[in-house]
């Protein structure tokens, strides 16, 4: 459990933790087990906690230091930019200058043109995300016993903070066995599982899911599992809105609710629980509810 004393204080400093220990090891091979446990945080929970706190992926952080790390070497004038960029682990010119100019929006040779005070200023640039200014709350916090999950799983290397194909892919899937045999009646609810905390650059697993009323046992057709989600504690976020915007709702109850609740994060997968059937429901009305296994 959080301490009831200062548990938002307390999540802050156990990530300040880790973005200080990435600055002085920033030469160092990052493995996200050894942050996650700095933390204090389980490995699967620790990167979306990460991202809803500092704004940025593991990954995009620790790239961004390298290249601030970079930014200031380029300032020493005697120093050639080649030089810099094999330092800092590329091989030619041309891939560091790419992705000087991703995070800073100006090549290395017109960062040099700068003067001190604006090249300060472009080194210590940080990505905040506005915080609501209304407490984001679950709609209920709810135990439930062990659940059995028919699922189908699919991958994809993310381009932006929601899924494009996969979630299409896996209910495809899923569906081409569930509706042929008659099985949607005892079907209760219609989930998605996240056995991957979804980050730009990787490649992410995606569970289409079913569960089915009590009593029924599920059985696997080809090309699809059963897990079962673990009994316990859980927070039920309600997201009115596209599927497009439901990372949104993930950050804000990672990142405005979660510090101050009291609870810590219990080691299983999240979920997403789709109230409505999006073929008879406007897009901007969907209701989705999004569990958080908590302690």
């Amino acid at each position: 459990m959080a301490t009831e004393r200062q548990p938002q204080l307390d999540h802050y400093e156990r990530i300040n933790q880790v973005t200080r220990y990435i600055r002085e090891h920033v030469d160092e091979p990052l493995k996200r087990d050894k942050l996650a446990a700095i933390a204090g945080f389980s490995v699967p929970h620790f990167h979306r906690i990460f991202t809803a706190h500092v704004g940025e992926s593991i990954s995009q952080y620790v790239r961004r230091v390298r290249m601030e790390r970079a930014a200031r070497q380029l300032l020493n004038r005697m120093v050639h930019i080649t030089d810099v960029a094999l330092d800092n682990g590329y091989e030619t010119h041309s891939a560091f200058g790419k992705a000087f100019k991703q995070t800073f929006g100006i090549s290395p040779t017109e960062f040099r043109e700068l003067n001190p005070t604006a090249a300060g200023h472009m080194m210590s640039r940080r990505i905040l995300y506005n915080r609501k200014e209304l407490d984001m709350q679950p709609q209920e916090i709810r135990t439930l016993p062990h659940m059995k999950v028919l699922f189908a799983r699919t991958s994809e290397v993310m381009t932006g903070p929601a899924f494009l194909t996969a979630p299409g892919q896996a209910f495809e899937k899923l569906m081409n066995h569930v509706m042929p045999n008659g099985l949607m009646e005892q079907v209760r609810h219609v989930i998605a599982i996240y056995p991957d905390e979804p980050e730009v650059g990787k490649e992410v697993r995606f569970d289409a899911g079913v569960i089915f009323a009590d009593g029924v046992e599920p059985t696997a057709g080809e090309g699809l599992e059963i897990q079962t989600l673990s009994g316990g504690k859980w927070a039920i976020f309600r997201h009115i809105g596209s599927y497009d915007t439901l990372w949104k709702t993930w950050q804000d109850a990672h990142r405005d609710w979660l510090p101050t609740s009291g609870h810590e994060l219990r080691n299983t997968c999240s979920f997403e629980d789709y109230v409505d059937n999006p073929k008879d429901v406007a897009p901007e009305e969907l209701r989705t509810d999004i569990y958080i296994p908590i302690q």
